[in-house]
């Protein structure tokens, strides 16, 4: 899109305000999954409007598939390096750095939205669909921004209650999850062209010692054991950590109560499953002649997609944890994605206390999987798996525009969606399913089953292992 300046204060992001700026060198947003929501662009000091731009007016910009705007304040810019000027703008919720919020004794995600609505005064509305209860330790009297009490310390709203924070113009949208399942399998040799891992399992424990340090004085608990299983590879007193409960009790607990609450913290918050990040570059199916699929296939922050890796023997479900979008070129730059961690495990093979190795540096051929052949191919055929793994449907089309969809009736969104084009052709759908999970056929349309489905799991499996 060509980005469209507007005046401070303005608050309908309607016509083309001051005017568009097509003359932009570039323009990049990032948005991080509760994180960070910032646009930097570039232009010639004789471009279009380049006089309008000046700090505290705002830049609107498209910032992923979707296609909507969003406003920036800008707010710094660099000196001219060979006539060309560096500007830097932030979503407009960061002026909630600059507005306060003083309340106390917020014992619900309710009561947390009444406060900052209240100190927000109708310059932005706080609400979501997110339920949680439980003592937010960051409302504690004393003056705090209200960006500050929505995620910036312990304690904090996203702290306490979990979900994802969406940023609309002036509304603020807290969300069990924000994102759905895309139907994308970004898949090695396909439209995959780089990939990078990093796996940090310093943050991770399975065991802790809690305690409460109040003014009535000092409780400590003994060790607990959350029975999770380890990925580190240590397991009890070798892979404890101190657990300061202090703000989960007002008043002072007993150490069973410490114990407790320890043992549900660790169990809640998953403390066992190390971060992992996935970079990914991958090419677009609308850009290399699939339009017509790749607009079904519109991925955004905090959608989850599937990443197929043979040579690293992986296949798992990952979320977007953060986009680097390109608004002159209406595309992503990149992709981070953060495996969920209530699939790591299974998306890496180590739920029994196994590692993921990478054999021939690299370049390896995938261990041979377990696969079974099952009755899930047609319209509201269902399947329930017992263990997490991978699925694999072959198909051609009976006539041009064959389509196939895989639902997840348990969580209510999309796990695969894959599209013929031309009559007779053949195609492969390929994705992870959750063990527990009940998944069905919604859609086989012009679809005709070849070597019906297959399920697998304790390796890799692909189409071209199936010699259909």
């Amino acid at each position: 899109m060509i980005p469209i300046l507007y005046e401070k204060g303005t608050t309908q992001f309607t016509g083309n305000g001051l005017g568009r700026l097509p003359d932009l060198i570039s323009c990049i947003v990032t948005e991080e999954r509760n994180g960070i929501y910032e646009c930097d662009f570039s232009i010639a000091t004789t471009g279009t409007n380049f006089d309008k731009i000046t700090l505290g007016r705002i830049i609107a910009v498209t910032h992923d598939d979707s296609g909507e705007i969003q406003p920036f304040d800008i707010v710094s810019y660099s000196k001219p390096i060979d006539g060309v000027v560096a500007f830097h703008a932030v979503h407009i919720s960061y002026r909630l750095t600059k507005m306060v919020c003083i309340a106390d004794n917020v014992t619900s995600l309710g009561d947390a939205l009444t406060e900052l609505n209240t100190a927000a005064g109708g310059a932005f509305f706080f609400s979501g669909t997110l339920t949680g209860s439980g003592y937010a330790a960051a409302f504690d009297g004393t003056p705090k921004t209200i960006r500050t009490l929505i995620g910036g310390e312990e304690g904090s709203i996203l702290d306490t209650y979990g979900g994802e924070v969406e940023w609309y113009f002036t509304d603020v949208n807290f969300l069990a999850s924000r994102g759905k399942a895309s139907g994308l399998t970004i898949r090695y040799g396909v439209n995959m062209t780089d990939y990078t891992d990093e796996t940090d399992y310093s943050s991770s424990f399975t065991s802790c010692v809690p305690y409460w340090n109040g003014s009535d004085g000092l409780v400590v608990g003994s060790r607990v054991d959350s029975g999770l299983p380890s990925y580190s590879g240590r397991t009890g007193a070798d892979d404890c950590v101190p657990l300061d409960l202090t703000d989960k009790f007002e008043t002072q607990p007993s150490a069973v109560d410490l114990e407790n609450e320890a043992l549900a913290y660790m169990k809640a918050k998953r403390t066992n499953v190390p971060a992992q990040n996935i970079t990914v570059d991958f090419v677009r199916l609308q850009d290399i002649g699939y339009e017509d699929l790749g607009a079904l296939l519109k991925c955004n922050l905090c959608d989850t997609v599937d990443v197929v890796f043979p040579a690293y023997n992986m296949t798992g479900r990952y979320k977007i944890v953060k986009t680097i979008y390109n608004v002159l070129l209406d595309r992503y730059e990149e992709m981070e994605l953060g495996a969920l961690k209530t699939t790591l495990a299974e998306a890496l093979g180590v739920g029994q206390g196994t590692t993921t190795t990478v054999s021939g540096g690299g370049g390896g051929e995938p261990q041979t999987a377990t696969r079974t052949a099952i009755n899930f191919h047609t319209t509201n055929d269902t399947y329930t798996p017992t263990e997490s793994g991978v699925l694999v449907i072959c198909g051609r089309a009976a006539a041009n525009g064959a389509f196939l969809s895989v639902y997840d009736d348990t969580i209510s969104e999309y796990a695969a969606l894959t599209h013929i084009a031309t009559s007779n052709q053949y195609a492969t759908l390929t994705t992870f399913l959750l063990s527990g999970h009940t998944y069905k056929i919604l859609n086989a349309t012009n679809w005709t089953s070849v070597n019906e489905a297959f399920y697998g799991f304790g390796g890799l499996v692909d189409g071209d292992s199936l010699n259909w």
